[in-house]
């Protein structure tokens, strides 16, 4: 019968097959008790038309007609004068039509793939990349003279109180005023007494219990009012002019850009997320704050928003991520954070001490602000000292500056892979697919090939499709 015999090159698992005209026909017998799948072929050296000389080791490939069937060489034995060719059948590039027409569950492919899919095939390396962004925030690097002061005031304000208590943001300054009249003269002038000394009034009466909090904020007096007013403490009015709060609340913003993985764009859209990309967004007062990648994905702007209670000082910070730099704040948060964002300013009080014990004031402002809040403090300080019944107590508890000086940071980590094959592992693609749609390299989660063939051909087609081959 007639053979083709090739000098082909192709790998063991791949459908490829040689043009038939680039092989040379022979006339063989297949010799007794042999098989279709595995044959042995006799080819008489003296047969007419043969090359000369004849090198068997050139022919590696085979295909018979007969059969349908191509084959690998696998040796060439010279036996009384004839060449005994022993071929092993190869079923992928026998069957390459059949299995192109099959529909199967695609579970890696080197021609088509999905980069949403975790690839675990490759192990990360030990280089991480790791991008630290600053990101814009109103409050960073606010210094304590550009922010404001909120004091709450028990007193008679007509209006634009809550409660008993009325509210005022004032600067720096516009605080010194009024501390320098409560501890000065003209707290005692302006009652016009006579019935006792300056001294003796000042021993009895306490201002400070007219003030039932102070807290500075990293905006400006005129973000939480609109008209300004003078401040009364107690009965009495100190002729200092501030802001009336008129907005219990404060609403801040951080922004910044997430960075792609640097393999994401050959390797797949799956490395930006975790356990290959890490994200965390440092914030004081809030402090370190770890984000799941995955709320990034196709949202890679930043845009966090600060709830602030300008009563009490309390901010929540709720983290969100949108589309683009533009548009409005997401309702997708992905984490939320309380803190107290404003800082409590320590004030001193004179209280009366009825049992005789004299002890002295010694400072307008204790704590870590000390010297902050400066001017005219000096001078009445010296006058509050003279008199003869002061004693120091304390109303709150200082809050810290330092969280205005440390710059958010947004730290994004990525773990980088080791270099890949795709040609000869493919990525992961997890669909149906009909093999014929691909080409390279192709790795079945489940095989069940159905061709016209013997049982175990069969067999060695599927096995072949769930372990990975070529469709060539």
């Amino acid at each position: 019968m007639q053979v083709y015999l090739f000098g082909y090159q192709k790998k063991k698992n791949s459908t490829a097959q040689p043009v038939l005209n680039t092989g040379t026909a022979f006339d063989m017998q297949l010799k007794d008790n042999t098989s279709i799948l595995n044959p042995v072929l006799l080819l008489n050296q003296s047969t007419t038309g043969m090359p000369s000389p004849f090198t068997p080791g050139y022919y590696t490939y085979a295909y018979i007609p007969k059969f349908n069937r191509y084959y690998f060489v696998t040796d060439w034995e010279w036996v009384n004068g004839l060449w005994n060719c022993y071929l092993s059948e190869d079923v992928l590039a026998s069957f390459k039509t059949t299995i192109g027409t099959t529909t199967a569950y695609i579970e890696r492919s080197a021609s088509s793939f999905n980069g949403s899919i975790v690839d675990t095939l490759y192990p990360a390396k030990t280089d991480v990349e790791i991008s630290n962004m600053t990101i814009a925030s109103s409050w960073f690097n606010v210094a304590p003279s550009g922010g404001c002061y909120v004091m709450g005031v028990v007193n008679y304000q007509s209006s634009n109180h809550v409660g008993a208590i009325t509210y005022y943001a004032m600067t720096t300054a516009q605080l010194n005023s009024v501390l320098a009249f409560l501890f000065g003269n003209n707290i005692y002038q302006a009652g016009n007494i006579t019935e006792i000394g300056e001294d003796l009034f000042k021993s009895l009466f306490n201002p400070f219990q007219y003030i039932v909090s102070c807290m500075w904020f990293p905006a400006t007096a005129s973000t939480y009012g609109s008209s300004q007013t003078t401040i009364k403490v107690g009965y009495w009015d100190t002729g200092v002019t501030a802001y009336v709060m008129t907005a219990v609340s404060d609403v801040r913003f951080l922004t910044g850009t997430i960075t792609d993985h640097p393999q994401a764009s050959t390797r797949g859209d799956y490395l930006n997320y975790a356990p290959f990309t890490k994200i965390t967004l440092y914030c004081e007062p809030f402090g370190e704050i770890p984000i799941d990648p995955y709320y990034t994905r196709n949202r890679k702007y930043l845009y966090a928003k600060v709830a602030i209670d300008t009563i009490t000082g309390s901010a929540t910070l709720r983290v969100a991520f949108r589309e683009s730099t533009s548009g409005n704040y997401s309702n997708k948060p992905c984490v939320e954070k309380t803190a107290q964002m404003g800082v409590p300013i320590q004030l001193a009080q004179v209280l009366s001490d009825y049992s005789g014990a004299i002890s002295s004031l010694t400072s307008g402002l204790t704590g870590g602000i000390a010297g902050m809040i400066t001017g005219a403090i000096g001078a009445t300080v010296q006058s509050a000292i003279a008199t003869q019944a002061p004693s120091v107590s304390t109303n709150g508890s200082n809050g810290s500056f330092a969280s205005y000086v440390i710059e958010p940071a947004l730290v994004v980590e990525h773990y980088k892979l080791v270099d890949e094959d795709k040609a000869d592992l493919g990525r992961p693609l997890m669909t149906t697919k009909t093999i014929n749609t691909l080409s390279g390299y192709i790795k079945c989660a489940e095989a069940h090939f159905s061709g016209s063939c013997f049982d175990s051909e069969r067999d060695t087609i599927n096995r072949f499709m769930v372990d990975g081959f070529f469709y060539e």
